[in-house]
């Protein structure tokens, strides 16, 4: 599975899962979990050839109180959910309430990815949607989301010896504000969201 194998090669994977033989069981757990929470409150995307995936959430309103998630890693990983929880709790604990979507996981080959991600803001950038990751990486400002115009904001330092978690945060190119460009043809295996881009067309692209 691409996104337990993108977990198992991160710098936080002994962070959550310090004991290495049990990682080997519980990360592909949290990735089948991660997929099916994506499928029923968000969007999965993937290519024809399934070399990448990325999960994105519409973050349109201040979300809610996050309570039936703790629940629901405790159901898929038992013991070991409580670093997954408290992840989870420090990254809702700053998340941004301005409209954007929100790129929860993003795994498998890079250029591939780097077209998933670029389909998707070609959606958001005629309707002024910010994008917003939290990525475990030490150069914020290299690597594919950087280059795909994800800036640093304020890093979240997670307790216990665990690694940064850097908050990604990527505007609207003035350019695409008057409806972008057309897109390049790539075909997205897509699945659909509870709250589509479309209800926030009142949302004007500001200088």
């Amino acid at each position: 599975m691409l996104l337990a194998a993108e977990l198992a090669a991160g710098r936080a994977a002994a962070w959550l899962v310090p004991e290495t033989t049990r990682r080997r069981t519980v990360l592909p757990a949290y990735a089948r979990f991660v997929l099916a929470h994506g499928l029923a409150h968000g969007q999965v995307d993937t290519t024809d050839d399934r070399d990448a995936v990325a999960v994105w959430y519409p973050r349109l309103d201040p979300p809610p109180p996050p309570a039936a998630l703790p629940f629901g890693l405790h159901q898929a990983l038992g013991p070991d959910a409580d670093r997954f929880a408290l992840l989870h709790s420090y990254a809702d604990a700053v998340h941004p309430h301005t409209p954007h979507h929100q790129l929860a996981h993003l795994a498998g080959d890079e250029r591939a990815g780097g077209e998933l991600l670029a389909a998707q803001h070609r959606l958001l950038d005629p309707h002024g949607l910010p994008s917003y990751a939290d990525v475990v990486t030490d150069r914020p400002r290299d690597g594919l989301l950087a280059r795909l115009g994800y800036t640093p904001r304020t890093p979240i330092r997670l307790d216990g010896g665990g690694p940064v978690l850097w908050r990604m945060w990527r505007t609207v190119p003035h350019d695409d504000c008057d409806g972008g460009v057309m897109p390049r043809r790539l075909r997205v295996h897509r699945t659909p969201v509870h709250r589509h881009i479309q209800r926030q067309e009142d949302i004007s692209c500001r200088p």
